[in-house]
Formats: C-alpha cells, structure tokens, sequence
C-alpha cells in the first residue's frame, strides 16, 4: 500500500526522543551491548516517510552499540523519491545509503548507479532473510540491496459489506472462480461494490499487487524465461487481462472511477466506508485498518494462494562517502532482534517475525501466505515496462484497445526497452 505522506521533505534528526532502549528489546539492555569493532564517522541513509516515528528508536539503539558513529536517517516524501535519487547520485553527491522499493532494484543498478554487496553477502545469514525480497535484490547474480521489510500481499474483506449482501466470508481455499463470484454477490450498484481494482499510473506497486496474481495463475508472464523477450501479450496473458478488466466492464463489480483508482487514495477509504467488499494489499493496510476500529474486517489467502511479495530494501550508492559505515549499518539492521523493533513494518527478516511484536497470532497469516509469493522480473529497464503495462492496462477499462490489442502493445514498447538495455 503506497504510503501516505506530507509533500515537503522532511529532514529528520537523530537527537530527539531519547527511548529506553533497555525497554526495547527483550533481554538486551545497553550495558549489555558492545561495539565488537570501533568505527567512526557519519552515516547518512535515506528512508520513506513511515521511517519517521522508527528513528529515534534506530538511532538509539545505534548509538548505543556505535557511538563513535553519527547516524543521520532522512525520512523522504515518496513523490519523486526514486528520481530524487538518481539526480544527486549523478550528481556525485548521494546518501551513504538509500532505501528503495523492491521493483526498483533493477533500474538502478542497471544504471551503475547500486555497489555490488556480494562480499557483504558473505557476512549475511541469507537463510533468514524472506526469498521473493532477497530475489529481488539482486541484479544479474548479484545482490544489490539488503531487505528490510515486505513480504506477502493478502485479500482484505469488509464484513459489514459481506453482511449486507448475506455473502459467506472468504476461506483460504478460495479460487479466482470464486472472487468473481463473490464481487458479483456483493455488488449493490450505487450503494457498495464488490471488488476494488487499483489501475492508476501513480500507484503502480498496487496496480501490480493485483493483476500479477491473476496473470500468473492464467499461466501468463511478463517476460520469456530467459527475459530476452516480452511475453505479456501470449494468449495467457490476454485470458488474465481479460479477467482483470472484467471486474470494471463486464461485471460491474468494480466501483465507478476504477481506472484512475490508486489503493491508498480511493479504495481504502471505500472499503473503512463500508462501500467496498475485497482489496487486496500488503501488511501496510493490516496496520491501517488496525488504527481502524469501527470497521468489522477480515484477512484471507489471496485466492488459489498466488500472491506478489513487496517491500523494501536498502543499497549502498556508487560514490558514497561512508561505505564501510554503510555495511555496518546493513548488517547491524539484518539482525532479527534488531530488526523486529525497528521496522514499523513487516521485517524481511524471519527470525523477527517470531519476536515481538511480529510474533503475535494476528500475523501469522502473512507467514502462511509467504512461501506463495513471487517478485516482479528483476531486470534492467522493469521500472519503463511496469510503466508501459500499466498504461495498455488502463486503455482496456476506457475501452481504448481490447485485452489483445493492450497486450500487443505494452509487448511492442517492452521489445524496444529490452533492447534499449543490452
């Protein structure tokens, strides 16, 4: 779920809210930690937004264990974060690290612009870190970035909207038979609607979270096997765009205003209105809906379980400054016990999600749906296709162009993207 955040930037110091970090962790207290080394300097990272109240909690803890370092982490607004990026990258002045989306590896690596971290790879205990989020941190065999939130996408499910209907709640072993079933059920044209479907251009990582299940469980794919060549209009891929437009022009399950609908700015509020029956999204709108107590809702297995894991991982740019400081902080955050009490999300980490407070019960849904998830292709130029797919999508719902017609298109722009990156 694409977060929510102030325009403006927001620089964020590390002096204020002093928390016991004693508190923190369970069976670790300041006294008790030591810096095995005696580092010195500065580090600077880059965040989003949601970092923002997690860093004095980071910063704490850090300068407990280094505090000879000075850490500054930067909580930035999403809008143009990753162009952000690259412009002070080529400009020769980037942060010590920056923290991207998982679908945003690819590009910037292919762009030079990602160290390789394959000595730190060796220093890492890759069995703990969650496999779609380490899959997609890589570029070309080589790890680029380190995880530290994400996981799977589940089906959120308005009880209230459910109730009005007299639509039995989902099970975990629902198909995308019964999705459209069910959306069908639960549509009452002007009063609530049974399916949301994100398709706006600036909420791609939720446009994706939806349609690429559909389009791998019709046996589709983005790309050929060996990602030399577009695959995204094989007759596969048709039967899911298909499918996936159906929801709006066919069935009228989906709400008016669907192909300009983003997940966090339409449809969530939709479904807290008790207007919308079924999103799908990650952890992020678990937490949002928590904060949420007037709505009755559910959790449930993406149907037939295919779901598209997401998130976050940090990398360490080309040219900067500190980059032996850089590693240290990635190692330092890849410790589950570090990492369960300084994400504000679901850790990448395994091992955190059986500590506090990941390792409550009302979690376990996501680690049922984890050894499901897939990434996105991770490769050069994936930033220009998703873009590209999102746009041919958008044109089946304003019926510019049929499913065919969409894919044949997105398929022509992909080719010529791919050969743009050889």
């Amino acid at each position: 779920m694409t977060e929510k955040i102030n325009v403006q930037k927001r620089k964020i110091s590390i002096s204020f809210g002093a928390i016991a970090a004693s508190a923190l962790i369970p069976g670790i207290s300041i006294s008790n930690v030591s810096a095995q080394t005696n580092p010195s300097g500065s580090l600077t990272v880059w965040v989003g937004s949601w970092w923002a109240p997690q860093i004095p909690v980071a910063s704490k803890l850090w300068n407990a264990q280094y505090p000879n370092v000075k850490l500054n982490i930067e909580a930035l607004p999403i809008n143009g974060y990753l162009d952000k990026y690259i412009a002070t990258a080529l400009g020769g002045s980037p942060p010590d690290i920056v923290d991207v989306d998982s679908t945003w590896v690819s590009t910037v690596a292919s762009k030079g612009l990602f160290q390789k971290l394959d000595d730190l790879e060796k220093e890492l205990d890759i069995a703990d870190i969650d496999k779609a989020m380490l899959s997609a941190s890589r570029f070309k065999n080589s790890l680029y970035a380190v995880p530290n939130r994400g996981g799977p996408e589940v089906y959120y499910y308005n009880k209230t909207v459910f109730d009005k209907a007299k639509v039995a709640y989902p099970q975990a072993n629902w198909t995308h038979d019964d999705v459209v079933r069910i959306a069908k059920a639960l549509t009452i044209k002007g009063d609530q609607y049974g399916m949301g479907v994100p398709a706006d251009a600036s909420d791609p990582s939720n446009v994706l979270s939806l349609f690429c299940p559909i389009l791998w469980h019709h046996g589709g794919e983005f790309l050929n096997k060996d990602n030399t060549a577009p695959a995204i209009n094989s007759p596969e891929a048709v039967k899911a765009i298909t499918y996936w437009s159906n929801f709006y022009l066919k069935d009228g399950s989906a709400p008016q205003g669907t192909p300009n609908f983003s997940t966090t700015r339409d449809l969530f509020p939709l479904f807290t209105a008790n207007k919308l029956g079924l999103i799908s999204s990650s952890s992020n709108t678990f937490d949002a809906l928590l904060n949420t107590p007037n709505v009755k809702w559910g959790a449930v297995l993406s149907p037939d379980k295919v779901n598209r894991a997401g998130g976050w991982t940090m990398g360490i740019p080309v040219g900067a400054k500190n980059t032996a400081n850089a590693k240290l902080f990635l190692k330092w955050l890849s410790k589950p016990e570090i990492q369960a009490v300084v994400m504000n999300r679901y850790p990448s980490s395994l091992k955190a999600r059986k500590l506090a407070p990941w390792n409550d019960p009302k979690w376990d849904i996501f680690t049922t749906a984890a050894p499901f998830s897939r990434s996105v292709p991770v490769v050069a130029g994936w930033f220009e296709m998703q873009t590209a797919i999102i746009a041919a999508l958008q044109k089946v719902l304003v019926k510019q162009a049929t499913p065919q017609q969409a894919a044949d298109e997105a398929a022509a722009k992909i080719k010529i993207i791919i050969a743009e990156n050889k």
